[in-house]
């Protein structure tokens, strides 16, 4: 599965990893754990995404987003209409070195342009 393929890449990379298989799964983690960023699909069972996002908005309202699907691809402005901040949208099929990109990139670990922050000096 995508998903656990993902996890073992990011936790390669230090990186401390919450999955969900649901969007109620994922509304109990934001609730219970310290959370950094939320990567997520729109189509996910047992919850309406966009309950996800209102929970969000509501007690999360700094928690950065990326979105991942292949259903709204193009319609990153509905979110913003909504009042949802979404720091990054992403088409699937997502690349994982794209999607770890542009976590670096949102979570302040690169530049826009893929340069680190704080390069290390050259000896």
């Amino acid at each position: 599965m995508v998903m656990n393929l993902y996890k073992t890449s990011f936790a390669e990379d230090g990186h401390r990893i919450l999955t969900s298989s649901n969007a109620a799964e994922a509304m109990a983690e934001l609730q219970d754990e310290k959370v950094d960023l939320l990567v997520t699909d729109l189509v996910m069972p047992q919850a309406n995404t966009f309950e996800l996002f209102d929970l969000v908005r509501e007690k999360f309202p700094k928690l950065p987003v990326i979105v991942v699907s292949g259903k709204y691809k193009d319609h990153p402005e509905d979110f913003t209409s909504k009042g949802y901040k979404v720091a990054a949208f992403m088409p699937k099929p997502v690349r994982l070195a794209a999607l770890k990109a542009k976590i670096n990139e949102v979570l302040g670990i690169v530049r826009p342009d893929g340069k680190p922050l704080n390069p290390k000096p050259r000896a």
